[in-house]
């Protein structure tokens, strides 16, 4: 059985069908084919600031947040009532009630429109801004499975106990004139935007459940999760994803200190979220890209994830292993696809927005060819640094030396099946390096193992260095920041 889920798994995702038997080993490579950079477009990563919308609508998809985001919402309760003040018999109180997400979720900052209100994270309560005059309040529910009813909305004639959208974080608006004849808001209530962390995630490596923005523990979650594959953890290679979790912990030095003082961040931290009515291998891409992972399954059938780091090789492929091959590819020019990645990511300092990085270029290559550009979307990297990573890791795969397909390999090579690299020794053609395995298949006759057939990219551990002069400049700030 965990065979068969691995295969449904990575067959959703893989490019194109072919005749050999797939067994064991499909790989989705992010960081090449584009099966999920898909997600990678621009226009697709834009996209992701619709979570910030605030919508009437009657029927909506849920919303889940991993990692931190800032989410508008869907109003569901809209009412104004009679308020009692002799000095104007007019004056109306409103209410506005709005979903969010899915919960539980811890609230961090209350929003109206765009403007950060002064209530600190929990509950809500009075807004304390001058400007407001204590006259409006937001009360904020977090999403848990034994919230109470709103106590603002029980004033309201058609709510009652019964009504706790349990599992559901929302917030409800109240607002009373400030004075007769005039009103808080004179063009209507504005959206109420919430920051809140997500839902506590379970970590293999504690055993636990906690928040954490982990890449690997979040990408755990979501194949774990209803809304994503629904997987058993039985059916998961837990070892490879600890070991890309203790990847994503590393900490990265930044030249620059963020806006709030940081000197260090972590490898690969994953923000953002997702609607349920989303195409999970969309949803799945983008976890994928934070943290230049791909699935694969392991030589047991379980789903496996690795990527985010150099894996040296430990298998030689060697001429006398070597049955053909459909095409190989030579020379930085050919390959040079484009010379310039703009990469956009999901700034914090940018009111969550997703904005465009400093590009990264190859300098070389553009000497030669000149500027030609391609678009990244690595919208839940959540800082400049990050996405400047992964923009280098994508050039060195979108870009290499040599290009090896439908290399075939007598069973002697069956070693390299399931390899994330191995060293190619062809001395009649020049070529003795490291390349990375972006796919694998086994050729069988009947059950016997005929050949192995691999594609290859030559690559090395220069595409994962990092030096922290190599975050390029961060957009500058907005006027309105703060």
């Amino acid at each position: 059985m965990p065979a068969a889920i691995g295969a449904a798994v990575i067959g959703e995702l893989a490019l194109g069908a072919t005749a050999e038997l797939l067994v064991g080993y499909a790989v989705l490579s992010v960081g090449l084919y584009g099966v999920n950079y898909a997600a990678q477009a621009l226009l697709s990563g834009e996209k992701r600031a619709d979570a910030q919308v605030t919508v009437r609508q009657p029927v909506a998809a849920r919303r889940r947040v991993l990692g931190q985001a800032k989410v508008g919402g869907v109003i569901f309760a809209l009412e104004t009532l009679k308020y009692d003040n002799p000095d104007d018999d007019k004056a109306k109180i409103l209410y506005r009630g709005a979903v969010h997400c899915v919960g539980p979720v811890a609230i961090l900052q209350y929003w109206l429109g765009d403007v950060k209100t002064s209530l600190g994270q929990g509950a809500g309560g009075i807004v304390p801004d001058s400007v407001y005059q204590g006259k409006v309040s937001i009360e904020g529910h977090s999403g848990t499975e034994d919230q109470p009813a709103s106590a603002a909305l029980l004033k309201l004639p058609y709510w009652n106990d019964s009504m706790q959208l349990l599992g559901l974080c929302y917030s409800v608006v109240v607002a009373t004139p400030l004075k007769k004849g005039s009103q808080i808001f004179p063009e209507g209530a504005p959206d109420v935007r919430l920051l809140v962390s997500g839902a506590p995630s379970y970590d293999p490596r504690t055993g636990g459940y906690a928040y954490t923005d982990n890449a690997a523990i979040l990408l755990l979650d979501y194949l774990m999760h209803e809304s994503g594959y629904g997987l058993a953890l039985s059916e998961i290679s837990v070892q490879s994803f600890i070991e890309l979790a203790n990847v994503c912990d590393q900490p990265v030095a930044l030249i620059e200190p963020d806006p709030n003082g940081a000197t260090v961040e972590l490898r690969y931290r994953s923000w953002g979220s997702y609607t349920y009515d989303e195409q999970r291998s969309d949803v799945l891409g983008r976890m994928l890209a934070a943290c230049d992972g791909e699935l694969y399954q392991d030589a047991d059938g379980l789903v496996a994830v690795r990527g985010g780091r150099w894996q040296a090789p430990t298998f030689t492929i060697d001429e006398s292993m070597i049955q053909g091959w459909d095409q190989l590819e030579e020379g930085d020019e050919a390959y040079n696809t484009f010379t310039r990645i703009k990469h956009t990511y999901t700034d914090p300092f940018q009111d969550y927005q997703p904005t465009e990085g400093d590009p990264w270029d190859d300098l070389a290559s553009q000497a030669v060819q000149g500027v030609i550009e391609t678009e990244r979307s690595f919208i839940r990297a959540p800082s400049h640094s990050q996405s400047r990573r992964l923009a280098k890791i994508a050039m060195a795969k979108g870009n290499p030396r040599f290009r090896l397909t439908g290399l075939r390999l007598s069973p002697a090579g069956l070693p390299a099946y399931g390899e994330a690299t191995v060293t190619l020794d062809l001395p009649s053609f020049g070529i003795n390096t490291t390349f990375a395995v972006m796919r694998g298949t086994l050729v069988m006759s009947g059950n016997a193992l005929t050949s192995v057939k691999l594609d290859l990219i030559s690559l090395d551990a220069s595409a994962y260095a990092w030096d922290p002069a190599e975050e390029g400049q961060r957009p500058p700030l907005p006027d309105t920041y703060n």
